[in-house]
């Protein structure tokens, strides 16, 4: 599927954060240790949120079940980043879910959505 410029930059910051998280869903219990993110990884994936929510503020005005729906996924990974960074194991296979969950209610759903308002027909 061909992205909009506006869109496209996330959508690449994207396939990052799913295959941690795909390889997280994965693992043994024994291996989610060595899978745990950086505080680098999770400063980006902060960023990411920052500038996704900057930039589509104005828009998601328009689109409240998406809105909604974008803010507690941001609001639920934000939570659990913070225990990751306080070193809370326990939480990163529930991260990884919510992660892959949010990335493809992104790509499948709030993008087009944003794409279409964008570009009426």
């Amino acid at each position: 599927m061909k992205r909009s410029p506006a869109l496209i930059h996330f959508s690449r910051e994207h396939h990052p954060a799913l295959v941690l998280a795909k390889r997280i869903q994965r693992a043994a219990n024994s291996e989610l240790i060595a899978l745990q993110p950086s505080s680098a990884f999770l400063a980006e994936l902060e960023k990411h949120f920052a500038e996704e929510e900057a930039q589509f503020a104005p828009t998601l005005a328009t689109l409240p079940q998406l809105a909604a729906r974008f803010n507690d996924d941001h609001t639920v990974l934000r939570t659990l980043m913070h225990r990751l960074h306080k070193g809370e194991l326990t939480a990163l296979v529930e991260f990884a879910r919510r992660l892959v969950a949010h990335v493809r209610f992104e790509e499948r759903e709030l993008f087009p959505a944003l794409e279409a308002l964008a570009n009426p027909a």
